[in-house]
């Protein structure tokens, strides 16, 4: 993760193959933007960090922290999809530990809360019938009788003591949160007459696919009403439902992971950079930075006149925030001085250094890992992997003096190389100022100004040219293409995988959306929750 100089090497991130333009997509004919449909469908999703933290919060008022969960294998720089993903080796023991440390520190409160306080016997029957309450929370349905069975026998220790109804609970605890029925949530449905291979998500289910889309976390009571009395079935009454969620606070962080998972910066990744870079920003620049990005994300859907995708792409309401104003400051002199200038021209969250660090190396320029994520991510138009051997087909013999973008032009110019990276190179060559954290380097390491202008053709429309980043990013952000591409990534965090055939007439609806309110957020997510589909799930295969 060295300099420059790894930029044309690097197995990720560095496509180089005669194979040049995007791969073609299956379903995409007449709809805004290029669609795959190469999903697999699952009866069962693993729970996130992000929800497993949600959960727990609505269950006990606290939770672990984030990080001390493992880690989701990522597959590469997509969104996080869930459907069918397993806990596998080191994960499983790591788990095991924090949900065991977590029902041992939870568990004195909760013996509170439970208000057993009586003889032994009659004590029993309350810690066991609160137990029963809390699975059937913690499951997202009612624990069955063998469950019921191992909760008594755990709970036969619970003596009247304070220490032996503390260690009761704890085992309850601890077993109700390492189950799978508490890790996983499942999406089984059953079969729908005169359709193949496609099942109904029964009431409960729906309102649990419904709730963990608005706020990361298990319904509610009004929800679970609703999904009850079978108002769910409505699309209507669905949409009222994850609007109300969704204006709560959980429903607002929702909003901000899933706008994250987008931009491919849900995970931390200042603090991995070189400690040159984090000189002056503090221990709290990271969680305020974030901070920051979360705020704006809630301003440009929640309180702006352009509550769109184009919105989130060009806004600068983030850039009186404290923590920028310190990424926008003079720093450093010489050739690597840094510092906002008026060519830097911030515009939309790519350009937020919260969002930058999640594409940039720990240490240098990163311009192809940029220039192909925003291809991937904002266009749904997909790099093909680089070939066995990539960096060797790079030219050596880089003219004397070049410039950054000159010596990455010159290197990969050879025919195999070209082809690809003609797709994605231009757009990362705008943001090669920006270092490591987000600061803008204010000249190229030669000492010439930055050549940062380029033009990139759209599968849905006209080439477009740019001088900065700022024009770029207003570009994307003007693109029916590029609002269409998020309306399937919201698409693909709701079911919680890729596309399949199935999945075209929500395709169709959300194309229509994406047209009609110019990529507005809130109506790409009504048009999700409200059709018919959306009551619907594929059988695994």
């Amino acid at each position: 993760m060295g300099g420059i100089e790894g930029d044309e090497g690097d197995e990720e991130g560095t496509p180089a193959s005669d194979d040049a333009a995007p791969a073609p997509s299956a379903g995409s004919a007449g709809l805004l933007w290029p669609v795959r449909l190469d999903g697999a469908p699952s009866a069962l999703r693993r729970l996130t960090r992000d929800e497993l933290v949600s959960t727990l919060e609505v269950l006990t008022g606290t939770a672990p922290a984030r990080d001390d969960l493992p880690e989701e294998q990522r597959s590469d720089h997509g969104p996080l999809l869930t459907s069918g993903m397993s806990f596998i080796g080191p994960e499983i023991g790591k788990l095991k530990q924090v949900m065991s440390d977590f029902a041992v520190r939870v568990t004195p409160a909760m013996l509170v809360k439970t208000g057993c306080a009586s003889t032994q016997q009659t004590q029993r029957d309350c810690l066991l019938a609160w137990s029963l309450r809390f699975a059937e929370q913690a499951f997202r349905r009612p624990p069955g009788t063998g469950e019921s069975a191992i909760y008594q026998r755990i709970l036969a220790s619970a003596d009247g003591t304070k220490d032996g109804n503390t260690i009761a609970l704890e085992g309850v605890l601890t077993g109700i949160f390492f189950s799978p029925s508490f890790l996983y949530r499942t999406e089984i449905g059953a079969a729908v007459a005169g359709k193949a291979g496609l099942r109904a998500l029964d009431s409960n289910d729906l309102a649990v696919r419904l709730s963990y889309l608005a706020t990361l976390a298990p319904p509610d009571a009004e929800l679970l009403d609703a999904a009850k009395t079978g108002r769910l079935k409505d699309g209507g009454e669905r949409g009222r439902q994850f609007a109300r969620l969704a204006a709560s606070d959980r429903g607002k962080r929702a909003l901000a992971v899933l706008v994250f998972e987008w931009l491919g910066a849900n995970e931390r990744k200042v603090h991995e950079k070189s400690q040159k870079y984090l000189t002056g920003l503090g221990a709290d620049f990271e969680p305020s930075v974030r901070a920051s990005a979360e705020a704006a994300i809630r301003k440009v859907v929640l309180d702006s006149a352009d509550p769109t995708v184009g919105g989130l792409l060009s806004t600068d309401a983030y850039l009186a925030d404290a923590p920028i104003q310190k990424i926008r400051q003079a720093f450093g002199t010489g050739k690597t001085a840094s510092g906002d200038t008026a060519e830097t021209g911030r515009a939309g969250l790519m350009m937020h250094p919260h969002v930058l660090a999640g594409h940039t190396k720990d240490d240098g320029a990163s311009p192809f890992q940029i220039g192909v994520f925003m291809r991937e991510a904002f266009l749904c138009e997909p790099i093909p992997s680089p070939p066995p051997g990539a960096a060797d087909m790079a030219r050596d013999g880089v003219p004397p003096g070049s410039t950054m973008r000159e010596s990455l032009e010159y290197r990969t110019g050879a025919g195999l190389c070209q082809g690809c990276h003609q797709h994605f190179a231009p757009m990362g060559y705008s943001f090669m100022p920006f270092d490591p954290v987000g600061r803008w380097v204010k000249q190229d390491p030669t000492g010439k100004p930055w050549d940062l202008s380029g033009s990139i053709t759209p599968a849905s429309g006209s080439a477009f040219s740019f001088k900065t980043p700022g024009e770029l990013m207003r570009g994307l952000a003007s693109l029916p293409q590029v609002h269409g591409c998020f309306a399937q990534t919201a698409l693909e965090l709701a079911f919680g995988r890729h596309l399949v055939t199935e999945d075209q007439e929500m395709l169709v609806a959300l194309n229509d959306a994406v047209k009609k309110t110019r990529g507005g957020v809130a109506a790409i997510f009504q048009t999700i929750v409200s059709a018919p589909s959306f009551a619907n799930t594929i059988a695994s295969r």
